[in-house]
């Protein structure tokens, strides 16, 4: 009997397998189509915000609360991702915008609780007695319509003066002079389209709210201002109507130190 020849083994060539050349060329592929995809997406600041504190609360770090209704779950794909901004985002950006007002002076940011209020001192955007916005004015007031753009709140121009009766003839009183400059930054602002209609509103205070008394000439200075002011868009109609019906005083901003 011949002897039975012994059956050669196949040697495994070194490396990975050839398959692996494939599939890694995929991954990356696949990688570098996500990440296409995020570069080309918008972050948004509140959602973010929003699954970071669902993070920090699913690791543990929770504080109690008070809940009246049953919770209910939400469904993630169905979930509408807002395109508008906060007021406390927006805030950041219109500083960003008038950073070299700010530091004129010129403009005047102050932040309460439900709204931001962007205070423009006397001379910034209209001439001595008058309601036509020189052409700084328009400059300054687009860089703030841009930003305004990505807000979807109220919108409250406010006109005031001081005390000194008005002496030209083109307007009674201190209370039209100070309504016509506010519908003169309102229609600015709708003519180019920054907002819509519906979030803005013209108010003549007149020299009844003042921010300091009328008794130097510097107060008087203060006093003479446009404010645009920025509610929460979840802010009740009531809450609104009492904060500009008067029932509600306008608290003073603190004089800057000299």
């Amino acid at each position: 009997m011949g002897k039975n020849c012994p059956e050669k083994k196949e040697k495994c060539e070194a490396g990975a397998p050839k398959w692996m050349t494939t599939f890694s060329d995929l991954m990356s592929l696949l990688m570098c189509f996500f990440v296409l995809l995020l570069s080309f997406s918008e972050m948004d600041v509140a959602r973010f915000k929003e699954v970071a504190g669902s993070l920090r609360e699913a690791f543990g770090v929770q504080r109690e609360e008070v809940v009246f209704e049953i919770p209910k779950g939400i469904d993630v794909v169905s979930t509408e991702f807002p395109a508008k901004f906060t007021v406390d985002e927006i805030l950041e950006r219109i500083k960003s915008a008038v950073k070299l007002e700010l530091i004129k002076g010129e403009i005047q940011i102050e932040s309460l609780k439900d709204r931001v209020v962007l205070r423009f001192k006397d001379g910034v955007l209209f001439a001595k007695g008058s309601a036509e916005l020189t052409p700084r004015a328009k400059q300054i007031l687009l860089k703030v319509g841009e930003v305004l753009e990505l807000f979807d709140g109220e919108i409250i121009v406010a006109g005031h003066t001081d005390n000194t009766p008005v002496r030209n003839g083109r307007f009674r009183s201190n209370w039209e002079l100070s309504a016509a400059r506010a519908v003169s930054v309102v229609e600015f602002l709708l003519k180019h389209k920054f907002v819509l209609p519906r979030q803005l509103a013209a108010v003549g205070y007149g020299p009844s709210r003042p921010l300091y008394p009328n008794d130097t000439e510097e107060h008087r200075a203060a006093n003479r201002r446009v404010e645009i002011i920025l509610l929460q868009p979840k802010v009740p109609l009531l809450e609104y109507r009492e904060a500009f019906s008067g029932s509600k005083e306008q608290e003073p901003i603190p004089q800057e130190a000299k």
